[in-house]
């Protein structure tokens, strides 16, 4: 039967609360700076800076030979006790024979920033994931979530670690919750926490949170494109729309059409390292024209722009007559408009632009500009069932956004 970590947090709580300190229940002292560095195996390595500082505060150290190893993994004991060892939160030493690590444990579980379901005791000393790093990490930094009564789901967890710059992607934002940490990449995440901590700001990784955000939201457009980055509103007496990933579900109300939107994409197109570029494919056939323009002009010609792609799937239409055969909801924006009508019709793309090859319809994208457009202000996106007139569409709104400015 598996020991649970609860074992360690009533340990924790017991000798905390005597009345006289023993030598087994002594505070264990805070470790002393260390003024001389002298690694042979991190002067090229890109965590360099962080693994130098990491050991000159205390709470890491090197071998005996003078390496630190870097890429080597660390595990969830060892990852815990760098963690409470460099906040400085009071550690109480336990009786002779427990293990090394149970004073480290019993800490971070009365801290807040473990929980007794994270992971069982007798799995200490496997590698931590990138998903657990950023969970305790997470907690390290935001005394609300040290509040055990507040829960918080993986995806939550990824997406706010890279908002907040905690955690970056790797190749191309891959998030990689699943894989192992390293004691570069762990000392790395710690000098972060202590920057939130002493309050300061850190870099994020754009592609890193579109990723996150994609796996929470089904979407990536918040965190991508700004004129979606406004408030979301959700004054219900005016009908305004906080999103939800549930309303990318269209059924309607006969029962006799339901289909879903998959995901909403934006790419950046003029990154190749957009992890998402894929789902683009070839544009050297693909057309765009926007409200009153007759002209139609070519996607390859454009710069400095997004593409958002719809996925989407059908899950029954159960009358062609009213439905249109084999075809998904349609997603419409609302609210941008082109500041100047006349360099549109020459091709300027300076507004929300509908994709084509040759038919309007026949894929499920937009292009839209990373400036040089109009909001007035508010934007909305609204899903519909492919209805044939004059059968309902059932059209609603998706999200309604009060967008940060006028002109972006």
């Amino acid at each position: 039967m598996k020991k649970s970590l609860i074992l360690l947090s009533a340990l924790f709580l017991f000798t905390a609360c005597q009345s006289s300190t023993s030598a087994a229940d002594s505070p264990i002292p805070t470790p002393s700076p260390v003024t001389a560095i002298k690694l042979k195996d991190v002067s090229d390595h890109w965590a360099m800076s962080a693994i130098e500082g990491a050991v000159k505060k205390g709470y890491v150290d090197g071998y005996e030979d003078s390496t630190f190893k870097p890429e080597n993994n660390v595990s969830r004991a060892e990852f815990i006790k760098m963690v409470i060892t460099a906040i400085k939160e009071r550690v109480i030493s336990v009786s002779t024979g427990a293990d090394w690590s149970t004073p480290y444990i019993a800490a971070a579980i009365n801290k807040g920033i473990l929980r007794e379901s994270d992971f069982s005791i007798d799995k200490l000393n496997e590698p931590i994931t990138r998903l657990e790093m950023s969970r305790i990490s997470l907690r390290a930094t935001d005394v609300t979530l040290q509040n055990k009564a507040i829960q918080i789901d993986n995806d939550s967890i990824m997406y706010n670690s890279a908002k907040t710059g905690l955690i970056q992607g790797l190749s191309g934002g891959e998030l990689a919750p699943e894989a192992s940490t390293t004691r570069a990449q762990s000392v790395t995440i710690i000098e972060r926490i202590l920057t939130v901590n002493n309050g300061g700001t850190l870099q994020t990784d754009k592609f890193a949170i579109g990723q996150a955000e994609l796996s929470l939201k089904n979407t990536n457009i918040f965190s991508m494109i700004s004129a979606f980055s406004g408030k979301q509103n959700s004054d219900e007496h005016f009908g305004l729309t906080p999103y939800n990933p549930g309303k990318l579900i269209m059924e309607t109300p006969d029962g006799k059409y339901k289909a879903q939107v998959d995901q909403i994409i934006a790419v950046d197109m003029d990154n190749p390292n957009d992890p998402n570029r894929s789902v683009v494919g070839d544009i050297s056939q693909m057309k765009w024209l926007a409200p009153g323009v007759r002209s139609k002009f070519m996607v390859s010609d454009l710069k400095n722009y997004y593409m958002i792609v719809i996925k989407s799937h059908l899950e029954f239409n159960k009358d062609t007559s009213l439905y249109a055969k084999d075809t998904t909801p349609f997603i419409a924006f609302y609210g941008f408009r082109s500041p100047d009508s006349t360099a549109l019709k020459s091709g300027t793309l300076n507004t929300l632009g509908e994709v084509y090859i040759n038919n309007i319809g026949d894929v499920s994208m937009f292009v839209i500009p990373k400036s040089g457009y109009t909001t007035d202000g508010g934007i909305q996106i609204n899903i519909s069932a492919p209805a044939i007139p004059p059968q309902q569409n059932y059209g609603r709104t998706i999200v309604d956004i009060t967008s940060p400015t006028k002109t972006n």
